[in-house]
């Protein structure tokens, strides 16, 4: 067994005072009190349960009965986290294993935003990938067991073909659609409504005139109308709104997130301002008024708002490696990002890990040229999964932060935007330990 302990500040509970136990390689964590630490300790150290036994009576004066049940509650809490686990991982790693994938269906667009990651990365602004093409990649995607796609553009719905793509993609698996909102009509939404689909709508202010000032004028209202068109054809529950923070909207986020709450949809989610395409030639306009401060502000509002157990919606804040307690859904390998299940693919063909990762150092191959299995299975792919498993540990800052197995080095695509390299940690890397000590300081302090 090995472990690492957090223990900040006495609680004032004498001889109760209470300790994080953080797994050595894993994200599994165990509160336990003077006595529990003493006793993980002599574990540790490679004592029997017996042995432990008999040191706690001579060294406390208690009963054989008493010192077995605290010894064995322990020894029983450490085991189902692992900590005594003999099929617990040495170090953590990650297998490609694909599960879903995210097309870029097409160049083409009706908007101009000003934050387009996607504008002037073609030379052809109308380029789509051929509907015969995109089944045969949905086809595999479903023949390999993966289980969701995400169709993007562009906007999608401008594909020539999106409606034969949608009906195909839905009979084979779950849907994620990724659009602007503007050409939505009716007609659209009750054709949506039919498909086990979520529609994910750009909105990037809370009031027309921020919006529009991002993305064209009625852009707005347009949007607004769509998500009502939806709302009536019952697809309430499968509405996303999506909002890249920058600038022009970065103290308009806690009205956008109203906004969701009063349009009925589920999720609120919040993404981060890249230095690409059209974004890139706009960058002193949209990105370089935005300081670290005025994004932690905005995730402090939204861990307040999550906290009183008032926020009437799910709000995604955009803050990545903030995991406290590592959902079910990650358990398979105990890593949060999606790298090594997930393919990303052009409009002309190109694979790659990651939509944050769309570099020539990270291609994987090419869908017209290359199967799915062979880019999922590609040196390039198994190198780029060594990598997230090992940056927590190679990356000198974080090897000795107490939240490196719950943070994992933050966002490895986020970190290749912001410092230029994988092998760092992204712009959050202090805010995130602040915001880390400040939960495991509440959860010292519950009086269990």
């Amino acid at each position: 067994m090995s472990f690492f302990t957090y223990s900040p500040c006495e609680t004032g509970r004498k001889g109760r005072d209470a300790h994080i136990l953080f797994h050595a390689n894993e994200s599994e964590w165990v509160k336990v009190n003077d006595t529990g630490l003493e006793i993980a300790q002599y574990l540790d150290e490679g004592a029997s349960l017996d042995e432990v036994t008999r040191r706690l009576c001579a060294e406390y004066g208690i009963s054989e009965d008493a010192a077995r049940q605290d010894v064995l509650s322990v020894s029983d809490q450490l085991f189902r986290q692992h900590f005594l686990d003999g099929n617990a991982r040495e170090r953590p790693a990650r297998f490609p294993v694909l599960k879903s994938l995210f097309l870029h269906l097409t160049t083409r667009c009706n908007l101009s935003c000003l934050h387009c990651y996607m504008a002037g990365s073609q030379a052809n602004s109308n380029r789509d990938i051929p509907s015969e093409r995109v089944f045969r990649i949905i086809d595999s995607l479903a023949d390999h067991g993966g289980t969701s796609v995400t169709l993007s553009g562009g906007e999608v719905l401008l594909h020539p073909e999106i409606k034969k793509i949608l009906q195909h993609a839905a009979s084979k698996v779950k849907i994620e659609l990724s659009t602007n909102g503007t050409l939505i009509d009716r007609e659209w939404a009750k054709f949506l409504s039919d498909m086990d689909i979520r529609i994910q709508i750009s909105i990037d202010g809370s009031t027309r005139e921020i919006h529009d000032s991002i993305r064209g004028n009625g852009a707005f209202e347009k949007s607004l109308r769509a998500i009502e068109y939806l709302q009536v054809a019952g697809l309430g529950e499968k509405l996303i709104l999506a909002t890249t923070k920058m600038w022009q909207n970065i103290d308009d986020l806690p009205a956008i997130i109203s906004l969701g709450k009063r349009l009925g949809v589920r999720l609120v989610r919040f993404m981060p301002l890249r230095r690409e395409g059209s974004a890139g030639k706009h960058w002193d306009s949209v990105g370089s008024g935005v300081s670290i401060a005025d994004y932690e502000r905005f995730y402090e509002y939204t861990f307040r708002l999550q906290r009183s157990g008032q926020p009437g919606i799910d709000v995604n804040c955009g803050l990545s490696g903030f995991l406290p307690k590592m959902p079910e859904k990650y358990k398979t390998d105990d890593i949060w990002c999606p790298i090594g299940t997930l393919v990303v693919i052009t409009v002309n063909g190109d694979a790659y890990p990651c939509v944050l990762m769309m570099k020539d150092e990270f291609r994987l191959g090419n869908v017209f040229d290359d199967s799915l299995d062979k880019i999922i299975q590609s040196d390039a792919m198994i190198s780029v999964c060594q990598a997230l498993a090992e940056r927590r540990n190679k990356i000198k800052k974080c090897s000795v932060c107490n939240w490196r197995n719950l943070c994992q080095a933050g966002c490895m695509g986020q970190a290749l935007d912001n410092k230029g390299t994988i092998w760092d940690t992204d712009d959050f890397c202090d805010y995130r330990s602040k915001a880390y000590e400040e939960a495991f300081d509440r959860i010292l302090n519950i009086d269990d």
